[in-house]
């Protein structure tokens, strides 16, 4: 039996040197450890047509890390170039902050434009970089439009990302946070005429894992009209044993729930239920898990990461399902993360 222990119900490139971009707030750091802060944006992007999920116009920028040290929040916008205004969450279709090795350590998307960690948690930039060389020590902003519903579109935006964090002598010795890492784990499926699940492995009918690749690639597929349940098993989710304290995920329009499941231990952790707008197939709203006491999760657990898609149009569309946790290692130890692109 599969126990329920945490639940929502309301329900990626290189770092390209394209210039560095950010101004840095005034926002004090003490007294009261408020953050500082730091806006960054994007060049201009045109949307003259529709655009679906990974489809449409995006940019990189450089971004200038050299007092950041610990990343508390992140949030993004899509703002009209010309009236300076924000266009809304629909036309987002993801940004992050990168790493030269395209390693992501932290991600916005359709859905949820923020990621606020839980107070007392930051991500530890400075010692995620210690092991690069300086010259490969870059941290950059990649963020991508999308325009699902307008055809006769005609606007330019850009993305504004608004970054909170702390110096190292903000936070001091030791340091007053407690460091979060992010794992990213996605569904993935297989391109067959016909499945026949592995021994042993259990599914449902409904699960549907012969799929239609979007170009080639297992994390990206068609879901034609209909309902079809994925599943993806991971060991070794994340390299230590640890306690996760913020989850987010990435879904496509049509999309209806994220749920991360403890095999081993018979446990459903948490399920992120897709809020729609009223009149229209547009995600408005996709809950985040945030919790400064967190739930736990080892290393030698066997975890399955499942996503229900409900195609109600009478043509195929394009899905995924990525899952990001941010997690804090049980022994303290420090994350090392590939720092380079491997050769070739």
């Amino acid at each position: 039996m599969v126990r329920r222990i945490c639940k929502s119900v309301a329900l990626l490139a290189v770092v390209g040197a394209l210039g560095v971009s950010g101004c840095t707030g005034d926002a004090p750091s003490l007294p009261g450890r408020e953050p500082r802060v730091k806006i960054i944006e994007t060049s201009a992007m045109h949307l003259d047509r529709i655009y679906p999920s990974m489809t449409g116009p995006g940019d990189r920028v450089l971004v200038d890390t050299s007092d950041v040290a610990w990343i508390t929040a992140f949030r993004t916008d899509v703002i009209d170039t010309v009236t300076e205004e924000s266009m809304g969450g629909e036309f987002l279709c993801h940004s992050q902050l990168q790493i030269p090795s395209g390693v992501r350590l932290m991600v916005t998307a359709t859905g949820y434009s923020e990621v606020r960690l839980p107070e007392g948690f930051g991500i530890p930039l400075t010692q995620i970089l210690s092991g690069s060389r300086p010259a490969s020590r870059g941290v950059g902003l990649y963020g991508m439009l999308l325009n699902n519903h307008e055809a006769d579109i005609d606007r330019h935006g850009k993305v504004r990302a608004t970054l909170e964090y702390f110096t190292d002598d903000d936070v001091g010795s030791p340091p007053f946070l407690k460091k979060l890492y992010i794992a990213s784990r996605s569904v993935n499926v297989e391109d067959l005429e016909a499945y026949t699940p592995q021994e042993g492995y259990e599914i449902n009918e409904d699960v549907t894992t012969h799929c239609v690749l979007v170009e080639g690639r297992t994390n990206h597929w068609i879901v034609p009209p209909g309902r079809q349940v994925t599943r993806t098993r991971y060991t070794g989710l994340v390299p230590v044993d640890a306690m996760v304290h913020y989850v987010a995920v990435h879904l496509h329009n049509h999309g209806v729930y994220v749920q991360l499941t403890d095999v081993t231990a018979g446990q459903v952790l948490w399920q992120a239920n897709v809020v729609y707008e009223k009149h229209r197939r547009q995600i408005a709203k996709i809950p985040v898990y945030s919790d400064s006491e967190g739930f736990p999760i080892y290393i030698d657990h066997e975890y399955e990461v499942e996503a229900l898609y409900d195609n109600t149009t009478d043509h195929d569309v394009d899905a995924m399902a990525m899952l990001y946790l941010y997690y804090h290692p049980n022994g303290e130890e420090n994350i090392i993360y590939p720092t380079e692109l491997p050769p070739g």
